[in-house]
């Protein structure tokens, strides 16, 4: 009953919280928006890694990981973020909080594990004003976006021996975004405010699969040292990709409402969006239920969005480059006395040229990152809470451009049991 119970409280907040604006930032105008990360929380403190695999963890970063788990596995997922944006002349605030995932894993027999889920792929929100000056005239143009691109998934991992895994995922990608741009002339040359202005909406909609592959190699050797190693591979794909809009011209009414004088469809334009192939090598060392350090490359060819998108003459895509380092430490696992003892903490550092080039500046991001787990329960292998705080830089000053310098607080739950052992007694 307990495990209905729990679940029902999940899927309950996972419907209040799915709906709200994931990213505030001026960067998610270009491309499909904002890349969200794809793995838990506790993956997340450690710098991103995907190398890193227990029995009791949900990796979904990882589908090899997912033989070694001797639960059921109810992972879910929130997070906040607060930024500090920045311009060479000006700077302001934004908020935005976010559902991260959704996932479900249990073994089926000794050798497969199994796991289905839900969670953000990408997303845009901006509302940017800016001034603008065309010969004599002085204009404002007001940007707005949002929506992104979401995924569900189930991933397979079979353990070909002891210490060799193998996984495959494949994911139904599906989700929208909605573009406007409205413009006003606020001086015609004599200081006169023209009160009729033109609004574009383009509207973008995606679907179809991607798949992800992993193979893993976990060696705990007599003295309870663990050697972790770990290739993620996703090949590139395709997203059918089906774009509409209008043009429009707008007023204000008398009640200070933006309303339409008249409206023209565009023609709506049909193609396949890239999806690019991305991969992944980590090797990570530690003592078995103690610590663990762990260093990852990852590699995305971005590049193939620049046959795919026109967002901006100014903006191109090269391919990304991520280099993550993290791990954990934990005093006493199975510790009675002292509650703390049990507790892990984690921490990462994650460094990636997001792929995005703007005035030929390359947009970074560098975070560091902690996290603290805290268990449920007195067994090693009972539930958890794990709270994550990271810190970062996205962007720059130069050439015109916007630094983002964010603070994200995330929460993740990890609900372990034996949801599907058959019971002696009742």
């Amino acid at each position: 009953m307990i495990n209905k119970i729990i679940l029902g409280i999940c899927l309950f907040s996972l419907s209040g919280v799915y709906a709200q604006q994931g990213t505030a930032s001026p960067y998610s105008y270009f491309g499909t928006g904002d890349q969200k990360f794809k793995g838990t929380n506790e993956v997340k403190t450690m710098g991103s890694l995907a190398v890193y695999q227990d029995s009791i963890h949900l990796n979904t970063l990882n589908p090899a990981s997912y033989a070694n788990l001797q639960k059921t596995t109810l992972a879910l997922g929130f997070s906040a973020t607060s930024a500090n944006v920045k311009t060479s002349i000006a700077s302001d605030k934004t908020k935005r909080s976010a559902f991260d995932y959704f996932a479900l894993a249990f073994p089926v027999g000794d050798k497969v594990g199994v796991s289905v889920g839900i969670m953000p792929s990408t997303f845009v929100g901006y509302n940017i004003v800016s001034p603008g000056q065309e010969g004599n005239q002085k204009t404002s143009s007001e940007y707005n976006g949002e929506g992104g691109i979401s995924r569900t998934y189930i991933g397979v991992g079979y353990k070909i021996t002891p210490n060799l895994n193998i996984g495959a995922e494949m994911a139904y990608n599906f989700g929208d975004t909605h573009n406007s741009t409205t413009k006003f002339i606020t001086d015609n040359g004599t200081g006169l405010f023209i009160d009729r202005g033109s609004k574009q909406m383009i509207s973008n909609d995606y679907k179809g699969f991607s798949y992800n592959t992993a193979l893993s190699y976990s060696k705990v050797y007599s003295n309870h040292m663990k050697l972790d190693v770990a290739v993620t591979y996703s090949p590139e794909t395709t997203l059918k990709h089906t774009q509409t809009g209008s043009l429009s011209t707008v007023a204000f009414s008398s009640t200070g409402n933006l309303q339409t004088i008249d409206k023209i469809d565009l023609e709506t334009s049909k193609k396949n969006l890239v999806l690019p192939q991305k991969y992944s090598l980590g090797i990570g060392y530690g003592k078995n239920h103690k610590w663990f350090i762990g260093a990852e490359y990852t590699g995305i060819q971005n590049s193939k969005y620049n046959n795919t998108f026109g967002t901006s003459q100014n903006a191109t895509f090269e391919d990304t480059h991520r280099f993550s380092l993290g791990g954990f430490y934990t005093p006493k696992y199975n510790g009675f006395t002292n509650y703390f003892d049990r507790l892990t903490y984690r921490a990462g550092l994650r460094h990636e040229n997001t792929g995005l080039v703007i005035n030929n500046e390359s947009i970074n991001d560098t975070s560091v990152s902690v996290g603290f787990g805290f268990p449920i329960g007195i067994n090693r292998d009972s539930s958890n809470i794990n709270l994550g705080l990271e810190y970062g830089k996205r962007g720059t000053k130069n050439s015109g451009l916007i630094q983002e310098n964010y603070f994200n607080i995330s929460i993740g739950f990890s609900f372990n049991d034996k949801w599907f052992q058959k019971r002696r007694y009742e």
